[in-house]
């Protein structure tokens, strides 16, 4: 019995599959025609901003009128069919005077929807309009805002696109109209505060203007508020320091300390410090006064007056003295060749700690030419290096060259040079 029953259930499923399938193929392969209605399609004018404002005309009446459409066609399309999306267009293009018109439209369907598969009937086939004389008038555009910002946060003047509108109408009915208002809310706003706002016209006694025969160039005003805030900002320099040539050796002194910037949140937040500039410790001398312009990040500006920040710098600890070497190692020397010093004596400034630089005699230093491109005999003018070896706080001032000449082992000038290629 259980066997049984488990069959026909199968069965019935099958049979209510196959029907479905064969009405589906019935309904939509054969392409069944079915009806459906859609009520109130409004009427959009086309061309009432070009040709007919260019002859000087505009529309009086028949911008509230609907019309009804029956559709008839394949189910297939029906079902497609977003109602919402037809479009009903009457083209004024045509429109050369004044007085009761009548104009033919044409209705239009959504892309996804084949025209040529549907037919439509109408409630009307034209649709009558009053059209007048056009005036047009240009009226100022005001804002008002609504609310606090945030506190700590301040606004700036308030932008307005368009900041006119143009109006357009029966002479009548623009003489008593002064200008737009829109109100922007702001309130907590910590960031500019973007809005597209619906407006109201007001008389000249600032009393509300209601007059749907009136038409504007534009419906919605863009309101923009640049909201900033402040922050205390310090002024600093990048110090680039040098063995014997550290923090530790100076002090320095900036007038002012900090700057007050206003700007967004977004862009304060993402600024620590101004710079002034790059100082190089081992340049200085033992005190100086330098000033620099104060720049300003992008997007910020200053809310005090100062343009100069000064910085004295005082040096202590720190002295220089001038070496004379004589004695000269060589790297990268050509392979065949031998190099000896043309320069007989170096002069090298060094600069550090006093009590270093005190002690600090030619033999505490190695200086070493590199001859890296060199692949001929001859003189050349080549760049050394000067070390001070065992010594973390005492280093060369600027950078220096040697005369050395080039040639095979048994030519050389000045004695010969052993294995290391040292002179």
């Amino acid at each position: 019995m259980e066997k049984t029953k488990s069959r026909m259930t199968f069965r019935i499923i099958i049979s209510i599959l196959v029907a479905i399938a064969v009405w589906l193929y019935v309904d939509i392969g054969q392409a069944t025609t079915v009806k459906t209605r859609v009520r109130d399609v409004p009427v959009e004018f086309s061309g009432e901003n070009g040709a007919l404002a260019d002859r000087g005309l505009m529309l009086l009446s028949g911008y509230d009128t609907t019309i009804d459409l029956k559709i008839e066609g394949p189910r297939r399309e029906l079902w497609k069919l977003d109602k919402d999306a037809i479009r009903i267009v009457a083209d004024t293009a045509g429109i050369t005077e004044t007085g009761v018109q009548a104009l033919t439209y044409q209705v239009v369907f959504p892309d996804n929807i084949s025209r040529n598969d549907l037919k439509v009937e109408a409630s009307a086939y034209t649709v009558t309009v009053t059209v007048g004389e056009l005036y047009t008038k240009d009226i100022p555009v005001y804002c008002q805002i609504v609310g606090s910002l945030a506190d700590g946060f301040y606004g700036k003047t308030v932008l307005l696109d368009p900041s006119e509108l143009v109006l357009r109408g029966q002479r009548d009915d623009l003489l008593n109209v002064s200008y737009a208002r829109i109100d922007l809310d702001v309130t907590g706003a910590a960031k500019t505060v973007v809005q597209g706002i619906a407006y109201t016209l007001y008389d000249y006694n600032d009393v509300p203007v209601e007059n749907d025969r009136i038409r504007a160039s534009t419906k919605m005003i863009q309101a923009t508020l640049p909201v900033y805030t402040t922050k205390q900002v310090p002024l600093v320099l990048n110090y680039v320091e040098a063995p014997g040539s550290t923090m530790d050796t100076m002090e320095c002194t900036i007038v002012p300390r900090t700057v007050t910037l206003a700007g967004e949140k977004a862009v304060l937040d993402e600024v620590e410090s101004i710079v002034l500039g790059e100082i190089y410790l081992q340049d200085l001398a033992a005190s100086q006064t330098l000033v620099y312009d104060i720049s300003v990040p992008e997007n910020t500006t200053k809310v005090d007056d100062v343009t100069e920040a000064t910085a004295t710098i005082v040096v202590r600890g720190v002295t220089e003295k001038t070496i004379t070497v004589s004695q000269f190692g060589f790297t990268n020397v050509p392979e065949g060749f031998a190099a000896t010093s043309v320069t007989e004596n170096l002069s090298i400034v060094v600069r550090g700690l006093t009590k270093d630089i005190e002690a600090l005699t030619p033999e505490n230093m190695v200086v070493t030419a590199d001859l890296s491109g060199v692949t001929a005999a001859g003189n050349y003018t080549v760049p050394v290096t000067v070390e001070i070896p065992n010594s973390a706080n005492m280093s060369a001032k600027g950078g220096y060259q040697l005369i050395v000449n080039v040639a095979p082992p048994e030519t050389t000038n000045t004695g010969t040079p052993d294995e290391s290629g040292n002179g």
